[in-house]
This record gives C-alpha cells, structure tokens and sequence, in this order.
C-alpha cells in the first residue's frame, strides 16, 4: 500500500492538468504490451482493463437461459479482476480507478454496492457508476478498471 501511495504522490507531482496522462507518464517504462491476463492492456506500472462481465456461460449460449442476478454478476467480475491482477502480481488493494456500468442503476446499485463493498473494504478506489442499455438481456453489469503494478 505504502508503494501505491508513493506511485500516486509521483503522478500528482506531474500535474492534474494531465489528468490519466500524468499517470501513465508517471509509470511508462516501456511500450504498451497486451496483458496476459484477459482484457486488458499493460503500460509500464498500470493496467487497463476491459470492461469484463459476469454473465454465466450457459446465457451466452442460451438467450433464454438466466444470466445471474447483479450481485452473483458483480462477484464473478470482480473474482476476475482480482485473477487478472495477481496473475501480473498485483492485487485488488492497487486499484486505482473502477467503471461500472449497470442495466439498471436506479434499482441495483445498492446491491451491487454491497458485493463491490465486500471486495473493496479499505482504501476504496475512486469510482464512477453509469445506466446503460447492454445488447442482451442477461448481463447486468460490467466493471473495467486501471490499476497499478508493483
């Protein structure tokens, strides 16, 4: 955590004009290279991710079959996210910023929040929560995030 911390107080140092820019300045060690984990894009010392979603297997083949409720949704998400990170030897304390983008903010986002609560419980990453219309009818919610790697 005392790494994160420094890491933030260096891109801060570069100025909030550039905003995400300042940021990956402040981590650019090298070219852009594709992640091993899936979804997602490494440059130096962060990652972004994909918008990643927790639909079951069997909806994306069934159109009829339940895709899970938001919060079944919302821990498969953050599950492999979570994956995803240790697997480039990070982890969920190093995330930096979260989008979430809900089918239907206005009557899932409590309990989306109390799935998301479970896995950031300290030191919360900033967050931004939007309603959108998904393609299908199953997904309820997708999550992307930027993270950062040791």
């Amino acid at each position: 955590m005392d790494q994160r911390r420094e890491f933030l107080k260096k891109a801060a140092k570069l100025g909030t004009a550039g905003g995400m820019a300042a940021m990956a300045a402040a981590a650019a060690t090298g070219p852009v290279t594709r992640a091993k984990a899936a979804g997602g894009i490494r440059l130096g010392n962060l990652y972004f991710s994909s918008g990643l979603t927790g639909v079951r297997p069997e909806a994306r083949k069934d159109p009829l079959a339940f895709g899970g409720d938001i919060k079944e949704q919302t821990k498969r998400i953050l599950e492999l996210h979570k994956s995803n990170l240790e697997s480039m030897g990070s982890s969920l304390e190093n995330v930096l910023k979260v989008t979430v983008f809900l089918a239907d903010v206005k009557t899932e986002k409590n309990a989306m929040n109390e799935v998301y609560g479970s896995f950031f419980s300290k030191d919360a990453p900033a967050r931004s929560a939007f309603g959108i219309q998904f393609p299908d009818t199953a997904t309820r919610v997708e999550i992307e995030l930027v993270a950062w790697i040791p």
